[in-house]
């Protein structure tokens, strides 16, 4: 049991009502008074009694979240946190809409998100992504009042109150220790890198994430594994299949029949496993990002060697919770960001990560 506002009341030698009366915002107390039963209830955690909150209140409190659709194995499973998290707090009357917009449709992006504003949506959650007109959706959320969280990619000069996600630079170095450990005691060893041509100068307001993910990995193979060359081949942002899976093949026939190991940083990994099994693979490392629904399968077959997971499932509850936990309190979330740490998906502990396993695990 949590602390109660009668003992809060107690401690404080105050009557019980004005005590309420601070917590609840639902009567006059002096700002002098209010300021000290609040910060004693920090000081001794109180946590509403949500049930009670709810009966008070009468109400569905409605949250939006909003992404893109591809690539559709990464946004399925964001959209499985999403729901986990909104079936936990549905009996407190919360209603939780997801958004997967259609790729550059900026027009129904903005479409949504003013139908939810009118619609009295209390808090939000977006993933700040390039293809979208940014500027114009922050700028609609900031003008509405409404709170907001960034998920998967940050917004940091936007207002947002908190950010839920990976940190790219360490998905990149966490990429590099696996090549460079596996490769130290190689002569001579090449290690080819398909990344994306950086985002134009003053193109938004969102980070590289291909670039963060090549820093990363860089650092760590210059500091540690300075006897591993390093390679860099560019695949033009927005290609689609078939088109990115030709350009890919070209890559990996051209530069990539010597190399030891490859590294796939931006999502292509379907067009990109395609493409690997048209060519020679022979005993190359092959590393890429995310699972998709064929990983495992691949895994088994040895033409993928390692997947740096990033656990949509865990943002998507997250981003849920956080503005569950910010409408509830009236407070903004104390931590400006949380980290979703990586991990190294092999053939040997694939099974972890199937079947939501390691999200259940995560949360005990």
């Amino acid at each position: 049991m949590g602390v109660t506002q009668k003992e809060i009341a107690d401690a404080l030698h105050l009557p019980l009502i004005t005590v309420h009366r601070a917590l609840n915002s639902s009567g006059y107390v002096s700002k002098e008074l209010k300021a000290r039963i609040l910060a004693y209830a920090r000081e001794v955690r109180y946590v509403p009694h949500k049930a009670s909150q709810v009966l008070k209140r009468n109400k569905v409190r409605k949250i939006a979240v909003f992404s893109s659709s591809l690539p559709h194995y990464f946004w399925n499973d964001v959209r499985t946190g999403i729901s986990i998290g909104a079936e936990q707090i549905q009996p407190l009357n919360y209603q939780v809409n997801y958004h997967m917009v259609a790729d550059r449709d900026s027009a129904r992006y903005l479409e949504l998100l003013d139908q939810e504003i009118s619609g009295g949506v209390e808090a939000a959650a977006f993933v700040n992504q390039w293809i979208y007109r940014m500027d114009q959706i922050i700028g609609r959320l900031e003008r509405s009042g409404i709170p907001y969280v960034t998920v998967n990619v940050d917004a940091p000069e936007s207002r947002r109150l908190c950010y839920i996600g990976p940190d790219y630079r360490a998905g990149g170095r966490l990429a590099a220790e696996y090549i460079g450990t596996i490769l130290q005691f190689k002569r001579r060893s090449r290690v080819l890198v398909l990344t994306t041509l950086p985002d134009q100068p003053g193109a938004l307001r969102a980070p590289d994430l291909n670039a963060l993910r090549l820093e990363g990995f860089r650092a760590v193979l210059e500091r540690r594994f300075p006897r591993v060359q390093l390679e860099t081949a560019e695949i033009t942002k927005g290609m689609r299949s078939p088109a990115a899976e030709r350009h890919i093949a070209e890559i990996l026939s051209s530069r990539g029949r010597e190399a030891d190991a490859v590294y796939l940083i931006p999502a292509y990994n379907a067009p990109f496993i395609r493409a690997l099994q048209g060519s020679d693979n022979g005993r190359r490392v092959v590393v890429l990002h995310d699972l998709d629904s064929s990983s495992n399968h691949y895994l088994d077959k040895n033409l993928l060697t390692a997947v740096i997971y990033q656990n949509p499932i865990l943002q998507g509850y997250y981003a849920v919770r956080i503005l569950e936990n910010l409408l509830e309190s009236g407070h903004p979330p104390e931590v400006r960001q949380i980290t979703i740490s990586h991990s190294v998906v092999l053939n040997e502990n694939k099974d972890l990560y199937r079947n939501h396993l390691f999200f259940a695990r995560m949360q005990q």
